[in-house]
């Protein structure tokens, strides 16, 4: 009986508690899919207790077991919005959305921290990298182009090579490159990174963002953030790569043999026509030789590649992210032109405890570049098409039977070599390895709200370049008689020190955050190299030293470096009033080791009024978000000469005290020295900033945008000034800049039935202008060999690097125009043996004194855009999508150098279309010299003729991707075409010119065509 009661109070409290434990917690399953109905692989996580989640499979299937008492999960994927779904069932299917422009929650990368997008009082520009990586670039940087209002990338198509980026303008002569940050590390570029490790890039665009970077910060900062795991995050395998080709777009079409002859015929140069005919066959109007150089230079087809691998995932405590990456991309020059590296980026955080996190990050890049010659584009420009690549008649030639231009009797030197031949013997390769370490403490002081941060990130970078020429004979002048080997190695070793104190509250409606920091940094550079002669072609004897085979006397060695140290001190207080008004200040003390002012100071202040929060907003049905933006503030550029200001020591026999017609003692010469008498204390560059905005989504978030004008300006601008009454220039701190536009960005996305789009576009204008230069009226410059013929200009209120010359008011048609211009008329009075003839160029007469003088030269424009935009589609129906990137400038003008250089050598060839346009008789061309005009000095000097539109169109990138299920495995395969098309009138290969946009025949941009997949495990 006892026995039987037992069991029955035993089967009673089990029922009990059975149905206890039912009652506090429950099971839900659910599926995660994205817009197109496609599963998601994504982090759930129970809102109230961080411990308990879990993540979804490749299909997109989850299941949770939650205690009863919790009612919302909060749903997460790279890439898409969190979404926080409240638990009604047991059964969900959950549709996250793609990270949009105007996500009011997305968390942006600033300085030092994060902030939800709707509390920016600052334009931080953001990159969807899932466009990003769209870009067939080996560059993250160039798959920018055309993405971000403000920000200007100019595209170079050398492997290897590093595009020109400018934020907001130029208000600088020395330093015109933003300050990047790659998770804490300062560095100069991101060369080193592939598109597929980086999570988030931000664009701190003004002064209100970028001040907590003081001293570095006054051309912008890039700040980018790499992959990271999530919590509760299960093991997640990606593999995306593509393989495809690169071939040249634009190709200059340069003037054939029959062109080339009658050209030549009519300036005079028929002698070596003739010589061409006789030595290869033809006739003087049609020779049988016909070599198209450019042709000839550039590959039909170039590799490139890209493969990477991403694992990532995380526990409760526990999140890790690993990537593996290999990229290679031959160059499109046909010769010893590739660029090849390797990533490894690891990354680990953990919960060590309830209040202390600890991390850390690695990068490993190893990379090896051969770099072209790229003088071999020019000399294609300049080579006469009336002799061979290759010619086996030249028995002096070695090793390889290159052809000359003395074989047809033309000039020797460097302009006119062949060109195959200066690409073929060069050697310059550089290889390397990069290393970024970062580990970091994070305590919780005051739980949600004080934490401190101690962060130490380093870089250590090793190069070693060796640039080798072999013994070779061509002719005369394009020879090598002693093979040479210069081999240097350069080191970087840099480190950042960060402590953050950051404090967090609310009280009600009112929020407020407060970051106190200090940062320790050095960079430390050196630089040795070692040259010798009679060094073997084989490359295993590349190498200097006493005991290095066949290496002949050393003849040279050398070392430089350089070595600064700063600290800082920075904090940024937020508050914001129902997210309803909203107030950012920061405030940033440098001090560095680079000048004689070792401090500077540089404050911000960003403020924000979001009008739809307001009541008298509450009916309408417009606006979903509507804020104003208000920022001033100053920022630093340290990128300026360091310890240029202290006295400098002039030594030589110029300055010897010893007097005497041999001045030597002993047979030695003495040396004198002097000390300049002029300097000045150089400090950094500042530049005071404002900037008013506008953020709006309306339309049910549909169509959301931004509208800003910004206004910076530089002051203590650096540049070298001469000492009036003295051969003496000094370096000094002496002018200002300005910087002003409008940046307008507007994006469309909607979805009908199985089909979604998005339509949008961002537009920059800029207005540069030069407003003090420390008393001066202007200050010529220019390209560094032709700066005296062809030279730029800077003046006040004039935009900076101007091209000065005479403007082109046509062509003279005939004797009677000549003889009624009192400028020609004048002209051929004082030069009877080079008159101007009919078929010349007809110079303005700015101030109509019937003189062509110095008053008479312009402003004929300059290199900066004065409008800039992008625009970009998407389409998604089904399982399929289609994307399309264009990016354009206007308003900013080229210097063809090609065409200039005739000034000096009028052997050389010509573009098809300056041939073709050239004037022939009255009325054939008013814009164009005659054939015998284009060489004559008259014709020949700085002007329009040689100025010409930079605007133009470019497809940026076309994307075709068909995504499906392989076996419950998530697939994409794509198509892409990557610059396929452009739309330019300027006669360049490209008119992406860097610099101050001088074309003296850059490295083509190349078109890319490509095939890949992408699968997630």
């Amino acid at each position: 009986m006892k026995n039987n009661i037992s069991i029955i109070a035993s089967t009673v409290l089990f029922s009990c508690l059975t149905n206890m434990v039912s009652a506090q917690s429950r099971t839900i399953s659910g599926r995660i899919i994205n817009e197109q109905g496609n599963p998601l692989i994504a982090s759930i996580i129970v809102q109230g207790n961080s411990k308990i989640g879990t993540s979804s499979n490749e299909n997109g299937d989850f299941t949770l077991t939650i205690p009863s008492n919790l009612n919302y999960v909060i749903i997460s994927s790279l890439g898409y919005e969190t979404k926080t779904v409240p638990l009604n069932g047991t059964t969900l299917t959950i549709q996250l959305k793609q990270k949009g422009d105007f996500n009011l929650d997305e968390v942006v990368v600033v300085g030092y921290g994060t902030q939800r997008k709707g509390d920016l009082t600052a334009p931080i520009g953001t990159v969807n990298m899932e466009e990003m990586v769209k870009r067939t670039v080996s560059n993250p940087m160039e798959a920018l182009q055309g993405t971000v209002a403000g920000v200007q990338i100019v595209s170079s198509g050398a492997p290897g090579s590093s595009p020109s980026v400018r934020v907001r303008g130029v208000g600088s002569f020395n330093n015109e490159s933003p300050l990047y940050v790659v998770d804490g590390m300062f560095m100069d570029n991101i060369d080193f990174l592939n598109s597929n490790d980086i999570a988030d890039i931000s664009v701190l665009k003004d002064a209100s963002g970028a001040a907590i970077y003081g001293v570095r910060a006054a051309n912008g900062v890039i700040l980018v953030t790499t992959k990271k795991g999530s919590l509760n995050m299960k093991s997640k395998i990606t593999y995306n790569g593509f393989a495809g080709f690169q071939t040249a777009t634009n190709v200059l079409k340069m003037a054939n043999a029959r062109q080339y002859a009658a050209y030549a015929t009519a300036i005079g140069n028929e002698a070596f026509v003739k010589s061409s005919v006789e030595k290869y066959g033809g006739t003087e109007s049609n020779p049988a030789m016909d070599t198209d150089w450019f042709n000839e230079l550039l590959r039909s087809k170039a590799l490139i590649t890209n493969h990477n691998l991403d694992i990532m995932g995380g526990s409760d405590k526990i999140t890790y992210s690993m990537g593996l990456n290999y990229v290679k991309q031959d160059g499109i020059m046909d010769a010893s032109n590739k660029n090849q590296k390797y990533n490894i980026r690891m990354q680990a955080d953990a919960k060590v405890t309830d209040w202390l996190k600890a991390g850390f990050s690695a990068h490993f890049n190893n990379f090896k570049t051969y770099s072209p010659n790229n003088a071999a584009f020019r000399q294609a420009y300049f080579a006469s098409p009336l002799y061979p690549v290759y010619d086996p008649s030249l028995e002096l030639a070695k090793p390889e039977k290159f052809g000359s231009s003395t074989a047809i009797g033309m000039q020797s030197g460097f302009w006119y070599n062949n060109p195959i031949a200066t690409a073929f013997y060069n050697t310059n390769q550089t290889k390397g390895f990069q290393i970024l370490p970062t580990v970091y403490l994070e305590a919780t002081l005051w739980k949600d709200k004080i934490t401190f941060r101690s962060q130490l990130s380093q870089r250590y970078q090793s190069t070693h370049n060796i640039n080798y020429n072999p013994v070779y004979y061509i002719d005369n002048d394009q020879r090598n008689d002693r093979s040479f080997l210069r081999s240097a190695q350069a080191r970087n070793t840099n480190y950042i020190l960060d402590n953050l104190l950051t404090y967090k509250d609310q009280a009600g409606k009112h929020h407020w955050s407060l970051l106190l920091g200090q940062s320790s940094r050095e960079e430390r550079w050196r630089e040795t190299w070692v040259q010798a002669n009679d060094v073997p072609a084989s490359e295993e004897f590349w190498y200097v030293g006493v005991d290095a085979q066949g290496t002949g006397s050393a003849t040279g060695y050398g070392e430089k470096g350089s070595r600064n140290a700063g600290i800082s001190y920075f904090t940024r207080g937020t508050y914001d009033y129902d997210s309803k008004y909203l107030l950012t200040a920061t405030f940033r003390a440098d001090g560095s080791s680079k000048y004689q002012t070792k401090w500077g100071y540089f404050p911000s202040v960003g403020l924000g009024w979001v009008l739809t929060r307001e009541k008298f907003m509450e009916n309408q049905k417009l606006f979903n978000q509507l804020k104003i933006r208000g920022s001033w503030g100053k920022l630093g550029n340290d990128g300026i000469q360091p310890n240029a200001g202290y006295a400098t020591i002039y030594s030589g026999n110029n300055y010897s005290g010893i007097f005497g017609s041999e001045g030597l003692t002993n047979g030695i010469r003495v040396p004198g020295y002097r000390v300049g008498r002029f300097f000045t204390q150089v400090r950094w560059e500042v530049v005071e900033e404002w900037d008013g905005g506008l953020d709006f989504a309306l339309l049910n978030n549909r169509l959301t945008g931004s509208v800003d004008y910004y206004h910076r300006t530089t002051n203590d601008l650096a540049f070298s000034r001469p000492i009036p009454f003295s051969w003496d220039r000094v370096y000094g701190n002496w002018g200002s800049v300005t910087n002003s536009g409008w940046e307008i960005g507007l994006q469309w996305k909607d979805k009908v039935g199985d089909f979604g789009y998005a339509i949008g576009g961002n537009l920059t204008t800029l207005k540069n202008r030069v407003k003090n230069l420390g008393g001066l009226e202007n200050i010529m410059n220019g390209y560094p060999e032709w700066s005296a013929e062809f030279p730029a200009r800077i003046e006040l209120n004039q935009p900076i690097n101007f091209y000065y010359g005479y403007e082109v008011a046509g062509v003279y048609q005939n004797q009677n125009q000549i003889d009624s211009d009192p400028i020609a008329k004048k002209y051929n009075q004082q030069n009877p043996n080079t008159p101007i003839l009919p078929g010349y160029l007809q110079y303005k007469d700015q101030n109509n004194n019937g003189e062509l003088d110095e008053k008479d030269r312009v402003n004929l424009g300059n290199y900066l855009p004065t409008v800039a935009y992008g625009f970009n589609l998407a389409f998604d129906y089904k399982k399929f999508d289609l994307s399309v990137a264009i990016q354009g400038v206007a308003g900013n003008k080229i210097h063809n150098l090609n065409r200039a250089m005739r000034r000096k050598y009028n052997q050389m060839n010509a573009d098809a279309a300056f041939i073709e346009n050239l004037w022939t008789e009255e009325g054939s061309s008013n814009t164009h010299p005659s054939a015998k005009g284009s060489v004559a000095p008259w014709n020949l000097q700085a002007s329009s003729f040689f100025v010409e539109s930079g605007a133009y169109l470019r497809i940026q990138n076309i994307q075709l991707g068909y995504n499906f299920d392989l076996n419950k495995i998530p697939v994409r395969i794509f198509a892409t075409a990557d610059r396929p098309f452009i739309f330019t009138k300027y006669n360049g290969f490209t008119p992406e010119i860097s610099g101050m946009g001088f074309d003296a025949n850059v490295y083509p941009i190349a078109s890319t065509y490509s095939l890949g997949v992408k699968v997630s495990f």
